[in-house]
């Protein structure tokens, strides 16, 4: 597909990260971050229907962690995905669901639905992984991504984009990333900032209604995250995009220096303190939009 990273390993897989794998492991190591933010922001919608009324349109899905936590809020749920592996688990859990009208396989910047759909559209942690070499410096697929979801959502209707936050640096927002910088570099190049995200939503008509980074909690799951040992095992890193980016040289000499401070007895300290930048800062961007009546 052309809206995705070439080549591409296996149908709906990035290049840079395998999801067929990662859908194994994305339950245990994810938390659906920012609940309040979007319910709160579908509460404000301009469409004229209640909340718990409204058609929720999941663009990227995944396996549906999102959904789990909204869908007894709101009126029904469509959930699309790129990713056969993230939707195969959703259709496990979903599959039969009164509300959740269907599960999709899909592109989030050329999707099927017919224009003026639904109440709102949410895209959690999908635009850092949209790009290619040739449409990254320009971020056009995020600016198509931003049109689609402005042309088949109802006039009034509100959009919520979700990515990493790179502010003040990308390579505050995991305790780990410290010990492999090139990762960290080339990672931050693929998260759009800010102000990529603004101008893109902008340009496809939407009036920004909010744009926040919570600093409350960590869209990764607690007990997951926090355990030292978790870099030694492939699946606890499947949890995370970013180990795609790293090499197995930098990989080697990452474990090398976590077994050290395991040893000695300074890993919890050690990743404590490097979790503080993260709660400062926090760790992931929401920008919410409204399209106009």
């Amino acid at each position: 597909m052309a809206t995705k990273d070439e080549p591409v390993k296996q149908d709906g897989e990035t290049s840079f990260v395998n999801y067929m794998d990662a859908s194994k492991n994305y339950d245990s190591a994810r938390d659906p971050l920012g609940c309040d933010i979007i319910l709160g922001s579908m509460a404000l919608s301009g469409t004229g229907v209640p909340l718990h009324e409204q058609h929720l349109l999941d663009e990227g899905c995944g396996t549906g962690n999102y959904v789990s936590n909204l869908i007894d809020s709101v009126g029904a749920v469509t959930m699309q995905d790129f990713s056969e592996g993230m939707l195969g688990k959703a259709r496990t859990k979903f599959m039969g669901h009164p509300k959740v009208k269907s599960i999709d396989q899909g592109d989030v910047c050329a999707m099927k639905y017919a224009d003026c759909t639904y109440d709102a559209c949410i895209n959690n942690q999908v635009v850092q992984h949209i790009e290619t070499d040739d449409t990254r410096p320009s971020r056009a697929n995020l600016r198509s991504c931003c049109k689609e979801a402005y042309r088949v959502l109802k006039p009034g209707g509100t959009f919520i984009i979700s990515t990493r936050s790179k502010e003040p640096e990308y390579g505050d927002l995991y305790w780990y990333a410290a010990l492999a910088p090139k990762a960290v570099a080339a990672m931050s190049q693929r998260v759009p900032s800010r102000e990529d995200c603004r101008a893109a939503m902008e340009a496809a008509g939407f009036e920004i209604t909010q744009c926040v980074t919570p600093k409350y909690a960590s869209i990764m799951n607690k007990k997951h995250y926090y355990d030292p040992a978790g870099v030694f095992s492939e699946a606890w890193r499947r949890g995370e995009s970013w180990w795609s980016l790293v090499s197995p040289e930098e990989l080697a000499a990452l474990q090398a220096e976590m077994k050290k401070k395991m040893d000695d007895g300074t890993a919890d300290a050690w990743i404590k303190e490097r979790d503080e930048l993260r709660t400062k800062a926090g760790q992931v961007l929401f920008m919410c939009g409204k399209k106009p009546v």
